[in-house]
């Protein structure tokens, strides 16, 4: 896994081209999209990065179960923040465009058939989860690989993004409704998945 330096390194060589040519691009009329009042700068870049890389590298490492992927999957997500016309500035509706994005790249990954299966690495699982207790840490982990894709998307923004019905939906491609009957669905599997494994409330699900 690439430090999150050397992963915005990589991001703002393969930008610059974007900024350079936003630069030396006459003023705006209004009628193109892409000008330079409409294209996050090198400045805004930055901060919004140190704000969200470990959040967003967490939730695609979690996800993929891979740190590779997970760090590519990254660096792709903010090339396309880079090069997209955006009609806010607001930090928040930008994480949300981070994370839409993230999760639709991970979709394609899993339909073209890459990703590795098998336990992540410790640093790769465990990373954010709550508590000091390792063991439990490493029996959440391993009861989190049970899950299936969709399912790891839905608790992870639920759980640790804490994001709403509403956001999920717009991050998954989903209907409200449809985020709301799958949490309670993927809720289920993971207590009867903790049950099976000693570590759930017997009467829970």
């Amino acid at each position: 896994m690439a430090s999150l330096d050397v992963l915005l390194n990589d991001v703002l060589a393969a930008s610059q081209t974007v900024w350079r040519r936003e630069s030396e691009a006459p003023a705006s009329t209004g009628e193109m999209p892409g000008t330079p009042e409409t294209m996050i700068d090198e400045q805004a870049f930055h901060l919004l990065y140190r704000r969200t890389a470990v959040s967003l590298r967490a939730y695609a490492a979690r996800v993929l179960g891979n740190a590779t992927y997970a760090d590519d999957i990254v660096q792709e997500t903010y090339l396309r923040l880079v090069r997209s016309p955006l009609a806010t500035d607001d930090p928040q509706q930008l994480r949300a465009f981070l994370f839409r994005v993230a999760s639709r790249l991970i979709v394609d990954h899993w339909r073209r058939g890459r990703r590795e299966r098998g336990v992540p690495n410790e640093s790769a699982a465990t990373r954010g989860a709550p508590g000091p207790d390792i063991p439990l840490r490493l029996d959440m982990a391993r009861v989190f690989e049970q899950l299936n894709p969709q399912q790891r998307q839905l608790m992870w923004l639920a759980h640790v993004e804490g994001a709403d019905h509403r956001e999920i939906a717009a991050a998954l491609g989903l209907r409200e409704r449809s985020v709301r009957v799958l949490l309670h669905r993927t809720r289920r599997t993971l207590a009867r998945l903790l049950r099976e494994g000693g570590r759930g409330p017997e009467g829970s699900g």
